[in-house]
């Protein structure tokens, strides 16, 4: 078993670096990824996103480095999981392009969900 530590998201890492006057040189994720282990992709929640984008993102990062991408809010949400294998399939190619440095998927279901049934 392996723990990783990392936050949703790096682009509020260079805030944080500059105040712990960490040295910070490449992009955002490159800098986030010199100090964490692993992050979370909130953003294809909320809009997809090229799988060409997901190859460019792995490739910023070191080897042991693990993405975790939530699944999209029009799966979850607004199909509530139903008649959406097109738009699995569709998240599932895009994010295949993170390669081994995918890990796992997050789900973020609606409060009522349960219960709305």
């Amino acid at each position: 078993m392996s723990i990783r530590i990392g936050i949703a998201g790096w682009s509020t890492f260079s805030s944080v670096a500059k105040v712990l006057q960490l040295p910070v040189t490449g992009s955002q994720l490159e800098q986030y990824a010199a100090y964490f282990t692993s992050v979370e992709i909130n953003s294809s929640f909320y809009r997809p996103h090229r799988r060409t984008t997901y190859v460019r993102w792995a490739a910023s990062v070191p080897p042991g480095f693990r993405f975790s991408v939530k699944l999209p809010r029009t799966i979850t949400h607004e199909r509530r999981l139903v008649d959406c294998q097109a738009l699995i399939e569709r998240f599932a190619e895009e994010t295949d392009g993170l390669g081994e440095k995918c890990g796992p998927i997050l789900v973020q279901f609606p409060p009522q969900f349960c219960l709305s049934r």
